[in-house]
């Protein structure tokens, strides 16, 4: 019996004509068969030629003699010769035009067998690649539809009782009329085609080594996720939107990675700093993939000799990140210079503003059909107005928070409105701490991390304060050091605790938050503050009482006993 991908065979929503036809392929094909439902895959744009886009309600890989794609018709298909005309019967006496079945099939097969051949291997590696018309509730003419469409391409009623010679028969004919070329070994085409259809159930972060089995199950996608994942396979732009630590930038890298294993150049950007480093670190075995964060783009394509050319005044200086840096990439780009991309993959897209957008299409290869996913959570853009995101209106939702325990997620929930309708899957984990900072800042902190160090084992690594303050503002790195069992540092130096700016930590994760200095800001920008932080600790959270909100503040919480 075949394997199937997915497992469950194609959606509920499937006509039950298709479901029967998964069924039946199952049972009578070989066990070394793969069968993928809802084969779809994004070709590479290639100037002047047609593009190798393609779908099929099936794609039978068999290892020993290819691929072949299959299409299914619940009702009957006619063909007029005269007028060059093809229509489908749905229902007895109503029938509709539709495009050429076979030519839609012929070019996807195509398209398919370049594809995998550019993938597979430094040599040609082209499998056969056939194609069929399913047509499991009607009888084909014995002559078939035509010349372009033999009734040996088609499997009718009378086929489908004796399933597994049809498709034999079908290796057979396609083997014949175009042949495998190269002289690698099957093992070559059949690895990118799993690179190509196989999507992930499991995505694998680079994590530090102490993971324990909780973390195991908190890097389990959900439905949801692995459903845009398969989405997106059908689309050449789409905009993500999900609350914090629904896996937007999991997705994102793993999108990249499928992108550039697929052959495209892919451009995978953010808006934050740290952020991009991690991405260009998850990404570095990728030699398609060029990750960096949208100002280090401009830096690098807008030509400019140093970095000390930004002013030191505040508003001078946001006006040149916001505005003269950005210029710098368009008139570079507008001049031919940087270089091109197949596909850009943008995470924390909120923070981008809409001036910006306009320069990731001088970047596209072939802008007509430029690959662009964006993702994005609104609640988490920290400027004054979130700018509207490209593809917003019909944006993909992701609503299973994989990052933090329940624990963490139920207190947010309670006082977050991005929270809402995001079901967590995560282990319960340790409950919320909140502690005073009576009678100083540094005791309560040496006590805290006493209590996580010390006590519970955490390494020091782990463990990132998180504060509503710029670094050279907030009172943490001015505190007299050690405090207790660790240093605390504004860099990464091994065995001390990091501090770091909320801003600047967006869009990256720790097992410790301790938040902190929310106090300064205005009520509104207290609830985006607290939200990007505390949302950034996977398994423990410690809230100082400075940083607590309003209404928290009214409920006594914090206070010394």
């Amino acid at each position: 019996m075949a394997r199937m991908i997915p497992s469950f065979g194609p959606p509920p929503t499937a006509a039950p004509a298709v479901r029967r036809v998964a069924d039946r392929l199952a049972a009578a094909l070989p066990d070394r068969c793969l069968i993928v439902c809802g084969a779809r895959w994004i070709g590479p744009s290639v100037p002047g030629e047609p593009l190798r886009d393609g779908e099929a309600a099936f794609a039978v890989l068999d290892p020993d003699r290819g691929v072949l794609l299959l299409d299914v018709r619940s009702g009957g298909v006619g063909f007029d010769p005269h007028q060059a005309a093809w229509r489908e019967e749905a229902q007895p006496g109503l029938s509709a035009p539709i495009a050429d079945p076979f030519a839609r099939l012929e070019a996807a097969a195509l398209g398919l067998r370049r594809l995998l051949g550019d993938l597979a291997a430094p040599t040609i590696a082209e499998p056969v690649c056939g194609f069929a018309l399913v047509l499991p509730e009607a009888l084909v003419p014995t002559r078939g539809f035509g010349p372009a469409a033999p009734a040996s391409r088609c499997i009718d009623m009378a086929g489908m009782d004796a399933l597994g010679d049809r498709i034999d028969g079908l290796f057979e004919h396609f083997a014949q009329r175009s042949p495998a070329r190269g002289n690698a070994s099957p093992r070559w085409w059949w690895r990118a085609a799993e690179e190509l259809f196989v999507a992930p159930r499991q995505v694998r972060l680079r994590l530090r080594e102490r993971i324990d089995s909780d973390h195991e199950v908190m890097l389990a996608l959900g439905a949801d996720q692995i459903s845009v994942l398969n989405l997106m396979t059908r689309l050449r732009r789409a905009a993500i939107t999900g609350a914090a630590g629904t896996g937007k930038t999991v997705l994102a890298i793993e999108k990249a990675r499928m992108l550039a294993r697929q052959g495209h150049d892919v451009l995978l950007t953010c808006y934050n700093k740290a952020l991009g480093a991690a991405l260009a670190h998850a990404t570095r075995d990728e030699r398609r993939v060029t990750a960096l964060h949208f100002h280090e783009l401009c830096w690098q394509v807008g030509g400019w000799d140093s970095r000390h050319d930004v002013p030191q005044e505040p508003k001078a200086r946001q006006l040149f990140f916001d505005e003269t840096l950005p210029a710098s990439l368009a008139t570079a780009v507008a001049r031919g210079g940087g270089p091109r991309f197949d596909a850009i993959v943008v995470d924390e897209g909120q923070d981008l503003l809409p001036a910006w957008w306009p320069l990731f299409e001088g970047l596209w290869r072939d802008p007509g059909r430029g690959i662009r996913y964006v993702f994005y959570d609104e609640a988490q853009c920290l400027r004054e107005h979130a700018s509207a995101v490209p593809g917003a209106d019909e944006a993909l939702v992701l609503r299973t928070n994989w990052r933090n325990t329940q624990s963490i997620h139920d207190h947010l929930a309670e006082v977050l409105p991005g929270m809402e309708g995001v079901r967590c899957i995560a282990p319960a984990g340790t409950p919320v701490e909140i502690e005073s900072t009576q009678p100083s800042l540094d005791k309560a902190l040496r006590r805290v991390l006493m209590r996580l160090i010390e006590r519970g084992g955490v390494r020091p690594d782990d463990i990132v304060v998180l504060t509503g303050r710029t670094p050279t503002r907030s009172a943490l790195l001015a505190l007299p050091q050690p405090l207790g069992p660790a240093r605390l540092t504004a860099g990464d130096e091994p065995g001390c605790v990091r501090v770091r700016s909320i801003q600047a930590f967006k869009g990256l994760e720790a097992l410790v938050v301790i938040l902190a200095e929310l106090d300064a800001h205005s009520a509104e920008r207290q609830h985006a503050l607290y939200y990007a932080g505390a949302s950034r600790a996977q398994h423990h959270l410690v809230v100082l009482d400075s940083a607590l909100l309003p209404e928290q503040r009214a409920r006594g919480l914090g206070r010394a006993s």
